[in-house]
């Protein structure tokens, strides 16, 4: 898991509050880098969902341990799904 992990975070991954999820108007602040250090932090403190944006088979293949499965071209429609955890949203795409 730690070597997906460092690898999803270091390539593609981009956290975002909540609520920046649905802030589509203004790009840059709506996306934020984080080393993985800090990642590992939030993550074991249970404080960030991760959802992994491929499709299905490849989530199904490998994946973070209690990361969800959200699609790409899914996620402008699940904003509310993701707001309801109350916590930061990692997306990661590798």
């Amino acid at each position: 898991m730690h070597r997906l992990a460092l690898v999803v975070m270091m390539s593609a991954a981009a956290i975002l509050p909540a609520s920046a999820v649905a802030a589509q108007d203004d790009p840059a602040s709506a996306r934020l880098r984080i080393e993985w250090t800090e990642f590992k932090k939030l993550y074991d403190a249970k404080k960030v969902v991760v959802v992994d944006v491929r499709d299905a088979a490849a989530f199904e293949a490998a994946r973070i341990p209690d990361s969800i499965n959200v699609p790409l071209d899914q996620v402008e429609q699940r904003v509310a799904e993701l707001k309801k955890h109350g916590k930061a949203v990692v997306f990661y795409c590798a």
